[in-house]
């Protein structure tokens, strides 16, 4: 990996490498670095580890938000021989105690003061840790556990002064078995693990990517843009962002955060991002929101969809895969009628595009499922969201739509260097830029990987004749009923993420008779139809929180969640979901709650996956009131 980035550092020097808001770094220069000066401060943060004693694979933390100063910090440390480990900003004191403490971490990059006063009201619980290294170039301290980015740099431009063979050499011997990072696992079961990436898994992933977009069509390079705004700390952003940028000289540029998304992708114009299906879902609901405040509005544009869909078709073969790409030609392929009408409609589809940008050729969407109705309204718009699936175990996507044949519904056929295989009971199983192991966990390894060193993904899967796969749902989500019968969840759950009026749904019944489950209302959607209906209620009661960089509310009194209006929508929301679903799958009962479930309260993890053990053992009481009721 270092060797990628010193190979795009010295034949691209003066080309853009990182853009940013210099207003929150003060002033950093002026927004912008070159390769050149890139590697620069690169050098300057090595040489200062390599200053303060750093050895060759040993740890260094990092716990901040994403920001030019994360991937500069992640490219010394790995160029320096270290390894870096990844903990989100999000996690508690005891959870950073954890990472720290199993990775045995010498030095700690802390993101903001909030983060270094946490780090050190545990300090005395982290045995191995030496030094807190504050992300700011204007700190200085007089603690001698913390020194500010600056004064780090100032310190490692002096060594590498004499020490510069040294460093040279050390990131040239690096060998392809060498570790470059540990991750931890979310842990929706237990605690997380810390999952082992090589510099082999990390190139091998980030090379056979980009010999899947050539020959997808879509290669990636210098004149190409990413905006950076899922966590870094994720493998997700980090490998499909940041590190497929670096390799192939491509532009980072980062969010202010991932509130100002909209904002940011009209300032920056980025050609690609990565993004998760809860922020696609965002804009959908926004989108219809603004054209139902107007009748005439959502007429022209019902119009405008339904001609757009009619187009879509031509863009379908027959398996069902759709052209994406922005050389197909579809106004020439559609019937001169047609062709008409949509040239109307496109001019409204032009519109949601440049939401986007002016550059825009597609993003990545993972993590979890994305709605194929969701995908085919961005289909209709022109907008290529193409769906993977990877894990942090298998170093991001092992699966890809590729743009000129996107199926929505599958995560696509097997990419980016990795094979894949299904097991007997339907485990989807991989390899290729795999992890080597999990640290300290030698029982973990063993029942990860098949005889022949293949990775048990833990996720049930289908393969059609085309080769694309299908994800049904974890193996230890599967809902096994009391009549026998085993129901997936993520089916009935991602009906619900396009919905207007249910934010959140958690579904359940294991050993029982019938699937229930557990709904968090849209507190944002009903606040708004409330005041337009002169409905009344405590707004004392509302809950605000800060959700990446925007006041979201999470929470309300029992009389919000008690408005008829709001049980009736809810009520047919869900009647029209049990409809397109199997008697067993239906859910049978319900109980709509006042509040989120959210990372503060143990019941999500960082990636937003939904924690089966926490929110089952909070909720018990109603759990067991819910089904005492007739269904």
């Amino acid at each position: 990996m270092s060797q990628g980035f010193y190979h795009t550092a010295s034949h691209l020097p003066d080309n853009v490498a990182q853009m940013f808001n210099a207003d929150l770094y003060n002033g950093d220069n002026n927004g912008q670095f070159t390769w050149k000066e890139m590697q620069h401060r690169v050098e300057g943060i090595a040489g200062g580890l390599l200053s303060m004693g750093l050895e060759k694979q040993q740890r260094v933390a990092m716990m901040s938000t994403n920001s030019p100063y994360w991937t500069q910090a992640d490219v010394a440390t790995i160029c320096c021989g270290g390894v870096l480990v990844t903990i989100f900003p999000t996690l508690s004191l005891n959870e950073v105690k954890y990472i720290v403490n199993d990775s045995e971490s010498r030095f700690f990059y802390a993101g903001s003061k909030q983060i270094l006063e946490k780090v050190l009201s545990g300090w005395d619980e982290m045995p191995s840790l030496e030094k807190v290294i504050l992300l700011d170039m204007d700190y200085r301290s007089s603690d001698s556990r913390i020194i500010g980015l600056g004064e780090l740099i100032e310190s490692g431009s002096q060594y590498m002064k004499s020490h510069y063979q040294e460093y040279e050499q050390i990131w040239k011997s690096l060998d392809l078995s060498d570790w470059a990072t540990i991750l931890y696992t979310s842990g929706t079961t237990g605690a997380g693990k810390g999952v082992i990436l090589t510099h082999n898994s990390l190139s091998e992933r980030v090379d056979g990517t980009h010999k899947y977009f050539v020959q997808a069509g879509h290669p990636l390079d210098e004149r190409d843009l990413v905006l950076s705004f899922l966590p870094l700390s994720h493998i997700f952003d980090r490998m499909c962002s940041q590190w497929l940028a670096i390799y192939r000289g491509a532009t980072v540029a980062y969010a202010d955060s991932a509130a100002t998304l909209m904002n940011d992708l009209q300032k920056y114009n980025p050609t690609w991002f990565s993004c998760v299906p809860r922020l696609y879902e965002k804009i959908y609901a926004q989108f219809n929101q603004m054209m139902a405040a107007s009748a005439a509005k959502k007429k022209m544009f019902d119009w405008a969809y339904r001609v757009g869909e009619e187009a879509l078709t031509y863009r379908r073969d027959e398996y069902g895969r759709y052209n994406m790409r922005q050389d197909y030609n579809l106004e020439a392929r559609l019937p001169s009628g047609l062709r008409m009408k949509y040239k109307v409609a496109d001019k409204l589809f032009a519109k949601v595009r440049g939401l986007f940008g002016s550059r825009f050729r597609f993003s990545f969407s993972a993590s979890a499922g994305i709605d194929p109705k969701l995908l085919t309204f961005f289909y209709v718009m022109g907008i290529p969201v193409l769906e993977g699936y990877g894990s942090t175990e298998t170093c991001s996507a092992t699966n890809y739509n590729p743009m000129y044949a996107a199926k929505p519904g599958s995560v696509g056929p097997e990419a980016n260097g990795s094979n894949c295989r299904l097991a007997e009971d339907g485990e989807l199983e991989v390899r290729g830029g795999l992890f080597i192991g999990y640290l300290n966990k030698p029982e973990e390894d063993a029942a990860a990987f098949t005889e022949d060193r293949w990775f048990r993904t833990g996720d049930l899967a289908t393969m059609d004749d085309d080769g694309y796969y299908r994800i049904v749902d974890r193996k230890k989500a599967i809902i096994c009923l009391a009549t026998g019968k085993n129901v997936a969840p993520y089916k009935l759950e991602s009906k619900f993420t396009t919905s207007l009026v249910v934010e959140q749904i958690f579904v359940l019944g294991d050993e029982r008779n019938v699937i229930s489950a557990l709904i968090v209302p849209s507190f944002a959607y009903f606040i708004d139809f409330y005041e337009k209906q002169n409905i009344t209620y405590d707004r004392s009661q509302l809950i605000y929180t800060e959700m990446q960089g925007a006041q979201v509310c999470i929470g309300a009194g029992r009389d919000f969640i008690e408005q008829p209006i709001l049980k009736d929508m809810i009520a047919e929301n869900v009647r029209q979901v049990n409809e397109t679903l199997e008697g067993f799958e239906q859910i049978k009962q319900y109980t709509i709650i006042n509040h989120n479930f959210t990372e503060e309260n143990g019941e999500m993890t960082p990636t937003l996956k939904l924690k089966k053990k926490a929110i089952l053992e909070h909720y018990s009481e109603m759990i067991e009131a819910m089904y005492q009721r007739e269904y």
